[in-house]
Order: structure tokens, then C-alpha cells, then sequence
């Protein structure tokens, strides 16, 4: 009996690890697990189908259904969702017109390239940005690059604010548009081997509405004021409201004119530019020489010499500290030898 139940256990146990493994295949493999009632999911298949046959089951002459897959393109560009084959609804196709084919892809990007470079970048577009940049260029003739500079930026809309001279080439800064900073870099560094080049850029929308704002307000007050003025009529009210809009006005001229620089600064970039000519080749060296050899030594006792003479510098100052402390040890050790002796030492 007890064999024979612990057979039934082993045997349930089997079964239902089994069942179990069978379950989660079946889940792995993306299918149904097998039910108790038998019935079999429906498997898709795309076998072939005769040739008066569409795959949706309706005939080749026959109109197509809503939910037929073979119904074509109508059906796509009507946006309705058809039917997959398993039974559930496919993502419907969005109804609008068709893309352009052929041709016409390359006509678009030709359209792109041929696009103006003096237009302001998506990213500064609505912001009030100021820009500057610096080049530096090595250039044949600093003097001859420097009117070229000059004509470029006459051509972009610009003008020269500073402009320095001297042997060893020109220093140029130059105000632009905005719109015309990148395309006029660009024609510089062409002209000559670039050094170094640099920009930097500066949101300055927030500083623009607020003075924008401040201005708003000032006016207002100046005006409260002056009607303020035209309703006094006692001396002293006269003078103490005079007084006060002589400070409001004299806000207000100071925050005009700091608004007007700063839209200056936005609608005008800063572009310095370094024109240095090229590096002079050294002279070549002599060839060596008892003439060159004794150079060499001349400057190298020259050297020590002048090494010399500041450690004597540098000792000098300690000299008479060195004697006096010199003269104290040898008086001490002198009486300590006459002491010694038997003898009195010197007074």
C-alpha cells in the first residue's frame, strides 16, 4: 500500500510539473495555452489563393469589404482600419495627400541649400542676442589685407568703430548686422591663413524688457509730474516740483540711452579682427670659429664674473656680524687656556 501511494504521488507530481513546463512554453512562444474545453486557436495562414480569389474571401470582381485587407489603396487613403488576418484592428492609416515621388526630393534640398546665410538662426529667432566674434590672420601684407577689410565690411552693411596700425600688422574692429557676422568671418578667413577664431553669443531678451519696462514707467512718472508743475501755483511748490522732475528727467535720459545701447549692441555685432604679417626669417648663423670661440668665452666670464661679484654682494652685510662673533669665541678660548696654565688672563 505504501508503494503504491508513493507511485500515485511521484505520479501527480509528474503531471502537474508537466503541465506547468507545457503552460509556459506555450506562453513563451507568444501562443494560447491549451484549454480544457479543446478548442484550438485560430491560426492565420497565408497560403496561396486562386486566382479569382482575393485574400479577404471575396471574389477578384467583387467590390472589396470594409474590413477586406486586399482592399488597396482606396482603403488606405480613406483612413478607415482594416482588419489583420488574426482578427484584431490594425493602426489605421492616417487619410492626406500623397508624398512626392520622383524627382522632387532633390529639388527640395537644392531649395534648402540655395536658402540666404544672412538669415538669423531658428535656435535666435524672437531673442534679442548679442553676438562677437575674433579672427586672427596671418596674412602677406597686413596694410593691403586691412583695405580689403575695410571694403568687405562697407559691402555687409557695416563699418570700422576701431582701426590700429603698426610694424607688425593691424588690429581692426569692426560693427556688422547680425544677420551678415557669419558670411563676412567666413570671406575674411579666406584671405589669409586663420591664427585663431572665436565667437560668443548673449541672450540679452530679458535685459531688453526690463529696460523696456523701466522707461514705460519713467515716462509716466516725468509726465504725473509735469502736470503736477502746471497745477502749482506758490513759489515754493514751484521749485520743490521743478526739483523733482529735473531727477526724473534726468532718469529717464539715463535709461534711454542705456536701452539705445543695448539695442546697438543687438542689432550690431562686434567683429575684431588681428591682421599679423608673416614671421621674419632669422638671419643665419656664423660659422664657428676661433672669433665665435672666443665670444663664447668672453660671455661665459662675464657670466661668473657676474656671479661673483653678487655672492660678494650677498656676503658683505654679514662680514662685521662674522668678525664680532669671531673675536668673542677667540677672547673666550683664550682665557680658558690661561686658566688652564695657572697664569691670569689678559684684562
Amino acid at each position: 500500500m505504501v508503494r503504491r501511494r508513493r507511485v500515485v504521488v511521484v505520479g501527480v507530481c509528474a503531471a502537474a510539473l508537466l503541465g506547468v513546463l507545457t503552460a509556459v512554453l506555450a506562453l513563451a512562444g507568444g501562443g494560447t495555452p491549451p484549454t480544457g474545453t479543446g478548442a484550438s486557436p485560430t491560426i492565420a495562414s497565408r497560403g496561396p489563393t486562386s486566382p479569382g480569389v482575393a485574400e479577404g474571401g471575396g471574389s477578384a470582381g467583387s467590390a472589396p469589404r470594409p474590413g477586406d485587407v486586399s482592399a488597396g489603396p482606396d482603403a488606405a487613403s480613406s483612413g478607415v482600419a482594416p482588419e489583420r488576418a488574426d482578427g484584431a484592428a490594425a493602426a489605421p492609416v492616417p487619410a492626406g495627400p500623397a508624398a512626392p515621388a520622383g524627382p522632387a526630393a532633390p529639388d527640395a534640398k537644392a531649395g534648402a541649400r540655395a536658402a540666404p546665410q544672412d538669415t538669423p538662426l531658428p535656435a535666435t529667432a524672437g531673442h534679442d542676442v548679442v553676438r562677437t566674434a575674433q579672427l586672427t590672420l596671418q596674412v602677406p601684407d597686413p596694410t593691403a589685407a586691412a583695405r580689403g577689410v575695410r571694403t568687405a565690411v562697407a559691402a555687409a552693411g557695416g563699418f570700422v568703430a576701431e582701426e590700429q596700425v603698426d610694424t607688425a600688422g593691424s588690429w581692426l574692429v569692426l560693427r556688422v548686422p547680425v544677420a551678415g557676422l557669419d558670411r563676412l568671418v567666413d570671406d575674411l578667413a579666406a584671405t589669409g591663413t586663420v591664427l585663431a577664431r572665436s565667437g560668443r553669443t548673449e541672450d540679452a531678451t530679458d535685459q531688453v524688457v526690463d529696460l523696456d519696462s523701466r522707461v514705460s514707467s519713467q515716462q509716466a512718472s516725468v509726465t504725473r509730474v509735469r502736470a503736477l508743475l502746471a497745477q502749482a501755483t506758490s513759489i515754493g511748490d514751484v521749485v520743490a516740483v521743478e526739483s523733482e522732475l529735473a531727477r526724473r528727467e534726468a532718469d529717464l535720459d539715463s535709461l534711454e540711452r542705456r536701452l539705445a545701447a543695448l539695442r546697438d549692441r543687438v542689432a550690431l555685432s562686434t567683429l575684431t579682427v588681428d591682421l599679423r604679417g608673416a614671421a621674419a626669417t632669422p638671419p643665419p648663423a656664423p660659422p664657428p670659429g676661433f672669433g665665435s670661440g672666443l665670444g663664447a668665452g668672453w660671455a661665459g666670464l662675464k657670466l661668473v664674473g657676474a656671479a661673483l661679484a653678487t655672492a660678494v654682494g650677498f656676503l658683505l652685510p654679514f662680514l662685521p656680524v662674522l668678525a664680532v662673533g669671531a673675536g668673542a669665541v677667540w677672547l673666550v678660548v683664550r682665557r680658558r687656556r690661561a686658566r688652564r696654565r695657572g697664569g691670569p688672563g689678559p684684562e
